[in-house]
């Protein structure tokens, strides 16, 4: 039987041989992506600032926080990014939302695998929510791929619907911080039947790219006023400020 799988996947991957997610060309099976692109993707990791997750230039110590976050303390706990966003990275989301490239969403996901947690006690993953008017055009959300499949490589538990979005908001393409925070003013809000049940709960809350984080923030509002007591974004791309690292004042101290 096993044998046999692996004759269909061979002769599967003759017909529709795998390509790289970022610029189309055939790759070896089972690899993820090109090697020109492999090498030229930006993957992020520590050093970082605890609050946000924006690389640090040098290891400055895990309770360093940059200035942004000193001046203005996220809501969430950690912003969690496979890789940084630029034009390249920027396909393979591109591919998965609009292509319908669904199989990216694992591919995704194990890159996201590096950064969970160590300590995974009440530990649920969830999306973040698309209107219902998006999953009817689209016939599915992105962000819930991803995040079935980092719950099917990880064993965490995976809670769909703890967030819905009641109000369709415009695209967000093009619009500033500022246009996408009142975009998005009010327009999640909690599953009824989880009212109540999410006291001491850890969330990691699930999108695709991470730009302004204007929708997350709101994500995480609902969550937290929920009684969520831990909320981690995790995403395949971010956009960094002034597209790198951080280098401008920073300190360390005790959450």
């Amino acid at each position: 039987m096993a044998k046999g799988r692996h004759i269909f996947h061979d002769m599967l991957n003759w017909v529709l041989p795998e390509r790289c997610p970022c610029c189309g060309v055939i790759i070896a099976a089972g690899g993820s992506f090109c090697v020109s692109c492999w090498q030229k993707l930006e993957f992020l990791g520590a050093p970082w600032c605890r609050g946000c997750a924006t690389p640090f230039e040098f290891d400055r110590g895990a309770d360093a926080y940059c200035a942004s976050c000193i001046a203005n303390p996220p809501r969430h706990d950690g912003i969690r990014a496979a890789v940084k966003y630029d034009d390249l990275s920027a396909q393979v989301a591109l591919r998965l939302k609009y292509g319908g490239k669904i199989g990216l969403a694992r591919v995704i996901a194990q890159h996201m695998l590096r950064h969970l947690p160590e300590e995974q006690e009440q530990l649920v993953i969830t999306p973040v929510p698309l209107h219902w008017t998006r999953i009817w055009s689209r016939s599915f959300n992105q962000s819930a791929l991803i995040g079935k499949q980092l719950a099917a490589l990880s064993g965490i538990a995976f809670v769909p619907d703890i967030l819905v979005r009641h109000k369709r908001t415009p695209s967000m393409r093009g619009l500033d911080h500022k246009r996408r925070r009142q975009a998005v003013a009010r327009a999640f809000a909690l599953h009824p039947k989880y009212k109540g049940t999410l006291k001491g709960r850890r969330i990691i809350l699930i999108d695709d790219v991470l730009t302004t984080g204007a929708t997350s923030d709101g994500c995480v509002a609902v969550l937290k006023r929920g009684g969520a007591d831990w909320v981690q974004i995790f995403c395949w791309a971010r956009a960094l400020r002034d597209g790198g690292t951080q280098a401008d004042a920073m300190i360390s101290f005790d959450a």
